[in-house]
């Protein structure tokens, strides 16, 4: 943290113009530090906190500092490589982050995956759900100081990494779903993989709850910290786990069910205090919910192409190479001219695409919104009131991502 050099002119999230520290300030009396946007002590984004003692008065959020443009660049390119692209904006969660661009993307071509796509799409979308969850777990544990929870979070991590590179050949960001389908079919010993891993997470996810769930000191940061009620998170349009953690029921996965979540039973974990242990227990519940949801479809995981027949029609090479290998194939496909929407449950809450297409192989405009982002506001108005001691608690209580909010 450092104190602000002013008076200078700043224009925070192209909607808050101070002239002066006093302006920020409204007149109190208090001391503005400056958070961030050095990466330890915010990951890239800047917040002004105005102090009353170590009181926290009031917090300017100061976004934009890793932008990534995916909506402009995305004007630019043919549409089959614009989805690595949008991958980039959340890199852990980056199955679920580039799921509603594949859908929206199937309705203008027309395609429909085959059920084993449907599985294996919903699985993968699962996996990376408990990855990105213990990601936000770890990060909670050494933004309270807790360095153990951050190495157990990141060493569990790299199981679902390792499975992940057996299955699509990269570790984070597999770009796994296609318009279709998946790139690659799993195989007999993927499977299995997958089965291990889950035994594996159950038993080590116990020792992780002791260590630092169940450890007073978690308790005592996070209980009645930066509490929000229902009311409140639907005012400022808080989505996932968070709005949940406030007793806000909804889930795209449930209300909206895409692929195969029409398949599989599962709960949706609502919890109702919205302080920051709720925002972080609901979390936690969500991990052994996504197990249950990955084991019923490997259960009942169907056979058959993992790819619409239409690709295959095109590019019977398929079956042989993969789409990774012949990504070609979409040169022959236009998306049809209008409108195409799709919405998705990633793991920081609902993500939305929309694509304008005019019968070329490039978008028109894409509108890409993400859940940190809608959360961004929440976040800050939950610090407000609380000591400078508990910011930190708060800001990973939202599991907030700069890169996914700068998109």
């Amino acid at each position: 943290m450092q104190r602000t050099e002013w008076p200078f002119n700043l224009e925070v999230g192209n909607t808050f113009f101070v002239e002066s520290e006093e302006e920020l300030r409204g007149g109190r009396r208090g001391l503005t530090l400056v958070v961030g946007p050095q990466h330890p002590g915010s990951g890239h984004m800047r917040l002004f906190v105005v102090l009353d003692g170590d009181m926290i008065v009031d917090v300017v959020p100061d976004p934009g500092f890793v932008h990534r443009g995916i909506e402009k660049l995305a004007e630019n390119r043919p549409y089959w490589t614009v989805l690595p692209l949008v991958e980039k904006a959340s890199i852990m969660d980056s199955m679920n982050i580039m799921y509603p661009l594949v859908l929206a993307l199937e309705k203008a071509l027309g395609l429909e995956p085959p059920p084993r796509a449907k599985y294996l799409r919903t699985i993968m979308a699962e996996l990376t759900r408990i990855r990105t969850h213990l990601y936000d777990m770890a990060l909670l544990g050494i933004f309270l100081g807790h360095s153990t929870a951050f190495m157990w979070g990141f060493a569990l991590m790299d199981l679902y990494a390792e499975v992940f590179a057996k299955i699509t050949g990269t570790r984070t960001t597999i770009a796994y779903p296609v318009p279709g389908g998946v790139r690659r079919d799993v195989k007999p010993e993927h499977v299995e993989a997958i089965r291990r891993l889950l035994e594996v997470s159950r038993r080590k996810l116990k020792d992780f709850k002791t260590l630092f769930l169940d450890n007073p000191v978690t308790r005592a940061r996070l209980e009645g910290v930066g509490t929000l009620d229902v009311k409140r998170v639907t005012e400022l349009g808080v989505v996932g786990p968070f709005a949940r953690a406030s007793g806000v029921d909804y889930d795209v996965r449930k209300i909206h069910p895409y692929d195969a979540y029409s398949e599989v039973d599962f709960e949706v974990v609502t919890e109702k205090a919205g302080d920051a242990w709720a925002r972080t227990w609901v979390r936690w519940r969500e991990i052994h919910v996504s197990m249950s949801i990955v084991e019923q479809l490997l259960k009942n995981l169907p056979g058959g192409d993992v790819i619409d027949e239409a690709l295959l029609f095109k590019n019977p090479e398929y079956r042989r190479e993969g789409v990774g290998g012949v990504l070609g194939v979409y040169t022959y496909m236009y998306p049809e001219p209008g409108e195409y929407m799709a919405v998705t449950e990633a793991t920081r809450g609902a993500t939305l695409v929309h694509l304008w297409t005019t019968g070329t192989q490039r978008i028109y405009r894409m509108r890409f919104v993400t859940p940190s982002w809608r959360n961004l506001h929440a976040m800050v108005e939950a610090m407000k009131g609380h000591r400078l001691a508990d910011m930190p608690a708060v800001y990973m209580s939202f599991g907030y991502f700069p890169p996914e909010a700068d998109r």
